[in-house]
């Protein structure tokens, strides 16, 4: 442990006597620094459908005189005020380089530093027709096999993770794809359960066809409104979106190509465009996993794991049937939609009684609906949606919200949120502070100051309500969540950031403290980061958490190879401080262990094109705990090692 914390101080010293030279290409950091942003909340994002978007714009970025504001909504970093400023700016002339980007008053240098790896500035192309020939003749193919060997050390002759993925993509037109997916344990052969992979996968997706804005077939998501109907996207409605004046984007019907086996629709769906109206109608049908018992299961499983003779019992339990509808009208400065599902269980849902799920969904049939609408009218946004929802008793969900932005500078939100303890729709996800959209009052309130160019400022405080018990809280309770963060870039190749949380929930305090710091030299990318947190419950003696690391990343130029390596050390004896840290893996691959006990962690990755169509990614990693003995924690061993390899073939 002593050698792993010299070395770190090496790397931190070299840091800081080093030079660097500005270049735009920084894409690893940036996802990282949206991924963290999305690991801050509760909810367990589909990050590796995520990857493969910012990857697909990283390889075929947007051409921005040819864009509209939905393809900017990709780039999360932005916010609506951006987007529309960015569009006007384009409307008005032609951009003839990215460097025009500075003109845009709203962008600061920062967002300006995330947008360069995803766009570019060409000509504007005429409008296309899609011909089949064309289509089989031009499309991209890309075909991923990828071995992992996961916890070598306690997962004894069995440690695999095994995924095939093929993608088929003409231009922004066409998309289809398969997914194989098999974890460490699972079996290649249960009866009726299992046949070779775990999980089998696929989609087609064809956008722009027509009177067709989308058409989806296979597995895909949806998203309408403000999420209070039907959301299974789970990247979106965190609360560090608003407070960055992102909001929530209503994605409609898009396709699901991870190997996420919970949260997505498998059927078919499709959106038209007909005058001021889009027409979203979808169906979906699949077997979920949950244990049936005499026509009754109590819970719905989402770890996707099957490998004990219990999980491959719960495995595609019982049949579940969505089907559902959205209307959006897109006037001058308004849009307003209205939503509604119907979802349909082949036996009861029954949970386990409990002190805080007295009042969760119970039975075979769900209808729900809502309205919503987005105003905006120069620097004001109204925003909101209304539901409704059947349970026990009907219940009621709403969330309405406004942005203000006074001058360019400075963006202001203001949210209120009710959700009734009766509202317990299985499809729905927004902006909460528990796992479920259940029985939640909240005001949120949150900012965005850009002093300067190279300044950014922003916090947020959220105060919420629970009338009825939750998980891990026995008594109706209030609570509060602060956030505030700063970043700053003295030049243009150095950017730090300061995060300071403060939570109260339940009978727990939670205070965390986070510093980063990014630069860039020739070849070389540097990442340093610190984390730390103090927990205190009633009665009881104040917790403390921490992490420190050190990130370097090399890009050779003679030879097309990339190396990066982080060293990382922690302390976090209570379960309550464990700290969660992005790493970089390979392609389309994402991971956010959880830093818990003491010890140290390093891993290192390797990209190197072996060709112009075939390129290999490796990751090896190892974590050393020097706290405790593994078998304590249920293991046999006082490390954890990883290795990843993925071969990745272009055509």
């Amino acid at each position: 442990m002593r050698r792993l914390n010299v070395i770190l101080l090496l790397c931190l010293a070299l840091r800081l006597t080093a030079g660097v030279n500005y270049t735009p290409d920084m894409y690893s950091l940036i996802v990282q620094d949206i991924y963290e942003e999305l690991t801050e909340e509760w909810r367990e994002p589909d990050l590796e459908q995520l990857t493969e978007d910012l990857a697909r714009l990283h390889e075929e970025p947007l051409n921005l005189n040819d864009v509209t504001a939905e393809d900017l909504g990709r780039l999360r970093f932005l916010s609506d005020r951006q987007i529309d400023d960015i569009l006007l700016f384009v409307y008005k002339r032609p951009m003839n380089s990215l460097y025009e980007l500075r003109l845009v008053p709203s962008l600061a240098d920062y967002e300006i530093r995330n947008m360069l790896p995803f766009v570019c500035v060409a000509p504007v192309r005429q409008q296309e027709h899609v011909y089949i020939k064309e289509v089989l003749h031009y499309a991209r193919h890309e075909i991923h096999l990828r071995l992992d060997a996961n916890n070598i050390e306690n997962n004894g002759n069995d440690p695999f993770h095994c995924y095939l993925r093929y993608r088929f993509a003409y231009k922004q037109k066409v998309e289809a794809g398969i997914v194989l997916d098999r974890d460490p344990h699972e079996p290649f052969y249960y009866p009726q359960k299992t046949y070779g992979a775990d999980f089998y996968g696929g989609y087609l997706q064809l956008n722009d066809i027509g009177c067709f804005k989308t058409i989806v077939a296979g597995d895909y998501r949806a998203c309408f409104g403000q999420g209070l109907v039907i959301n299974t996207d789970m990247t979106y409605g965190g609360k560090t979106q608003y407070m960055l004046g992102k909001g929530f984007r209503q994605e409609g019907l898009r396709r699901k190509s991870s190997a996420a086996e919970y949260d997505f629709l498998r059927g078919i769906g499709a959106t038209m465009r007909w005058g001021i109206a889009d027409i979203s109608v979808f169906y979906s049908g699949r077997k979920p996993d949950g244990k049936v018992e005499n026509g009754v299961f109590s819970s719905i499983q989402h770890t996707g794991l099957h490998r004990t003779d219990t999980e491959l019992q719960a495995k595609r339990g019982f049949w579940q049937h969505i089907a559902g509808a959205n209307v959006t009208l897109r006037l001058k400065h308004a849009r307003i939609g209205i939503t509604a599902t119907e979802n349909i269980l082949s036996d009861t849902l029954r949970a386990k009684p409990t002190y805080y799920n007295a009042n969760y969904f119970t039975g075979i049939r769900q209808f729900a609906a809502g309205v919503n609408f987005n105003w905006q009218l120069k620097r004001v946004t109204l925003f909101g949606e209304a539901a409704t929802a059947q349970n026990t008793k009907w219940g009621f969900a709403g969330l309405a919200g406004i942005k203000v932005m006074p001058v360019n500078e400075v963006n202001l939100t203001a949210i209120y949120r009710y959700y009734s303890r009766h509202y317990d729709n299985m499809l729905a996800s927004s902006l909460l502070e528990v796992s479920r959209l259940n029985d939640e009052q909240g005001l949120y309130l949150g900012a965005e100051v850009n002093p300067s160019r190279r300044l950014r400022l922003a916090a947020y405080a959220d105060i919420f309500r629970f009338s009825m018990p939750k998980y891990g809280i026995k008594t109706p309770s209030e609570g509060f969540d602060i956030r505030l963060s700063a970043n700053y870039m003295p030049d243009d190749n150095i950017d730090m950031q300061w995060l300071f949380r403060c939570k109260r929930k339940g009978e727990a305090d939670k205070y965390s403290l986070r510093y980063t710091l990014n630069a860039k030299t020739g070849c070389w990318q540097m990442r340093t980061g610190m984390e730390g947190n103090i927990v205190k419950k009633q009665s009881e003696k104040p917790t403390l958490g921490g992490v420190i690391y050190e990130q370097v990343e090399y890009h050779a130029r003679s030879y097309p190879l990339v190396v990066q390596l982080r060293l990382e050390a922690f302390s976090a004896h209570d379960y309550d401080n464990r700290i969660y840290t992005y790493e970089n893996d390979v392609l389309y691959v994402f991971s956010v262990p959880a830093m818990y006990g003491a010890g140290g962690r390093w891993y290192v990755n390797f990209r190197y094109s072996i060709s112009k169509h075939v390129s290999l990614y490796l990751k090896a990693a190892e974590t050393i705990f020097t706290d405790r003995t593994m078998s304590e924690r249920g293991m046999t061993s006082r490390t954890r090692t990883d290795i990843h390899a993925l071969l990745r073939i272009r055509l």
